[in-house]
């Protein structure tokens, strides 16, 4: 089953799965509409989603035209469903719903190009257009997705999908706990179990928290520093939270926690100019950037690209890719795989020329090396998931810092061996040991002095090469199906979990 479910979500990008969540939702609550189980006016409802997806539309198009920046068309979707699950249903007796929708969302979108500072977003726009609807017209946020029970399965099970996919578990047990805390705290104790039962099943928690804790452009990105920030979400937008006679809401919740996540967080959007693309595999390709302005970054962190096109697909115009150059260079690599059946987004990367530009935001991963340089490593690459481990070796050449590594790299033929006069170096200069596992027939490539491993690697052959396997940390990095592989091995072999560290990707 959860092969199925892994499987299935590789196959989507994170924005695409939640506008898919979103959509769910919203359909629920039509349909619990329809059969009269809540408050809620089904023809409002749509309404609502109408006003918002073409104030959101018009409003994001504008901006793009004049400023001349490529944005994400499903984040403007997400951003007009996920106000339409919280405002007030529309009605045409009261005019200042609708007005409220259309504001919430002009205003939610305008926050994504004009409320930057130090080039990068500092308020969640939902929460924003939400502040500034209720401020305006005296219309807040309702949150009716969480006051609807009969939707809460669907709330809970579509949002553990979504935070699954992008690793952020802890994340939201950390929201989830703060806010229950801060509700037991500020209770009376006659009161507590009322309290409970109106946060579990009444209050925007499980919906905020899936929904908007994990807008990543304006929350904290470090593993901590995450954490931090889902607390003071959690805490701030319980029931009884208050400065005098001011209660917080949700909405005002993030805008504080906003805040402290600008602060600690990488700063910036980045405009790069191709200026070169080397084939450094079969079918896998490095593209060379210059940036209009140097990155702060740790080696093995990534970037999310976006890129304009006249045309997507499903698939969308952004995507994760690791930096793969050192932190150090003055250029700025990435290495992408392409395929038969490649995605809207990769033909059009195959497609740049010298000069075109692309545009990067939201440095982040915590898939780096570890501060300790006495702790034996064991990288485990997987074709291009080698990218992150290029960066790591080019950093560490460039510092002249030897540490005890071993590289196993696994690709399904010798051809797709990728930077192999990196590696070269690094076993000479370094002392490193590299390990080519290639499964398929090894051809004629020479090797220099590297171990070669024919055939699948296993548990067997994994101690062969490293005898030493546990007193290592390892990091592996590839393809999904790859990762689990591992991951699996690895335990088989007796390898400490909080020893292992995994970057995964889908590869669309």
């Amino acid at each position: 089953m959860m092969k199925l479910i892994r499987r299935s979500l590789n196959g989507v990008t994170m924005y695409r799965l939640m506008v898919y969540y979103l959509g769910i939702l919203f359909l629920g609550g039509v349909a619990v509409g329809i059969m009269g189980a809540a408050f809620l006016d089904p023809v409002g409802l749509v309404v609502s989603l109408v006003l918002s997806v073409a104030s959101a539309w018009v409003t994001n198009r504008l901006f793009s035209f004049f400023l001349k920046l490529p944005t994400n068309a499903e984040s403007v979707h997400i951003t007009a469903l996920i106000l339409a699950l919280i405002m007030p249903p529309a009605d045409f007796a009261d005019p200042m719903t609708l007005a409220a929708i259309v504001l919430a969302s002009v205003a939610a979108i305008a926050s994504k190009f004009i409320l930057t500072l130090g080039h990068k977003h500092i308020f969640n726009p939902v929460a924003i257009g939400a502040v500034v609807a209720g401020l305006a017209l005296n219309t807040p946020a309702l949150w009716w997705v969480g006051g609807t029970p009969q939707l809460l399965p669907l709330v809970i099970l579509g949002g553990l999908l979504v935070v699954y996919k992008i690793e952020r578990l802890g994340m939201i047990a950390v929201y989830i706990l703060s806010n229950l805390a801060a509700v037991l705290l500020t209770t009376p104790p006659g009161m507590m179990g009322m309290a409970l039962q109106q946060t579990l099943l009444y209050s925007p928690l499980f919906f905020a928290g899936f929904a908007m804790l994990t807008e990543p452009l304006t929350a904290a990105h470090g593993r901590w520093s995450r954490h931090i920030y889902a607390a003071i979400v959690g805490v701030l937008s319980s029931s009884n939270i208050h400065i005098g006679t001011m209660y917080f809401s949700p909405e005002m919740a993030f805008l504080v926690a906003n805040i402290y996540a600008w602060a600690v967080s990488p700063k910036g959007r980045f405009k790069m100019k191709l200026i070169g693309v080397e084939e450094i595999a079969a079918n896998c390709y490095e593209f060379v950037f210059q940036s209009d302005r140097a990155l702060k970054f740790r080696a093995g962190q990534y970037l999310d690209w976006t890129l304009g096109l006249s045309g997507s697909d499903k698939r969308g115009n952004r995507r994760p890719f690791t930096i793969a150059s050192a932190p150090g260079a003055s250029a700025v690599r990435v290495g992408v795989k392409f395929n038969p059946h490649g995605s809207a987004f990769k033909r059009g990367l195959l497609r740049m020329q010298e000069g075109d530009t692309i545009y990067g935001s939201q440095i982040a991963g915590t898939f780096v090396l570890p501060r300790q340089r006495e702790k034996k490593l064991l990288f485990i690459a997987g074709g291009i998931g080698i990218t992150p481990f290029r960066s790591m070796i080019a950093d560490l050449l460039e510092r002249g810092e030897k540490r005890d590594i071993v590289l196993v790299y696994a690709n399904r033929s010798a051809d797709e061996i990728a930077y192999r006069e990196l590696l070269t170096r690094a076993r000479n200069e370094l002392g490193m040991k590299v390990v080519y596992a290639v499964s398929g027939e090894p051809g004629s490539a020479i090797y220099d002095d590297v171990t070669l491993v024919q055939g699948r690697m296993d548990e067997t052959k994994l101690r062969e090469c490293v005898p030493d396997l546990d007193e290592r940390h390892v990091y592996v990095s590839g393809a999904s199906t790859m990762v689990s592989g591992f991951l699996k091995m690895l335990r088989k072999c007796g390898v400490r979990r909080r020893w292992i560290h995994t970057d995964a990707f889908a590869g669309l």
